[in-house]
């Protein structure tokens, strides 16, 4: 069977989403990495360099999947801010990984600087288009209003396992469309 390097990079970044979203880049093994992936680490490291390459690779990758779901040409604000909310609830790691860079301050914010500006570019062209002039607010105040409103649940612990009722991903949705909806007003 001829090797397949495309094939090989996704393993690896799969592998270290999941590594890095549990353990952090200090915590993080490469060794657990090139196993769950079924390489070696010198073929991790041929593909990727070093650990902190490879986190940067990892949450670059990340934010270009936020770009993603930020790219669809919306009807509203609150269909955008929804969209945001959906890939959070169904990518939880981003916020993990995004969170450990934060908090370990060793992420090479330059690295990812390309990639972070065409996620705003893109939203920032949604959202004025559909929600021009907000007074003193720019396109950039916005953007940061809806994200902090679709990733509200996500910045919280997780509730204590003997909860009788979870939280339903329906009603937190409707309350994001609710919430930037009164935040743009009449």
């Amino acid at each position: 069977m001829a090797y397949d390097a495309d094939d090989t990079r996704r393993r690896i970044l799969a592998a270290s989403t999941a590594e890095f979203a549990e353990h952090g880049l200090a915590g993080a093994r490469v060794d657990r990495i090139a196993a769950a992936a079924g390489c070696s680490k010198e073929r991790l490291y041929a593909h990727f360099g070093d650990k902190e390459s490879l986190f940067t690779a990892v949450l670059n990758h990340s934010f270009s999947q936020l770009g993603e779901a930020a790219s669809v040409d919306f009807a509203s604000v609150e269909d955008f801010a929804v969209a945001i909310f959906d890939h959070l609830v169904d990518n939880p790691e981003n916020q993990r990984l995004l969170g450990w860079a934060r908090l370990e301050q060793r992420h090479d914010w330059a690295g990812s600087f390309a990639v972070l500006e065409e996620v705003r570019r893109t939203s920032l062209t949604h959202l004025e288009r559909l929600a021009p002039a907000r007074g003193s607010w720019s396109a950039d105040d916005l953007f940061a209003l809806v994200l902090a409103i679709a990733s509200a649940w996500m910045q919280l612990p997780g509730l204590p396992a003997d909860r009788a009722l979870e939280p339903d991903v329906g009603d937190q949705r409707a309350i994001v469309r609710e919430a930037v909806g009164r935040l743009l007003g009449p």
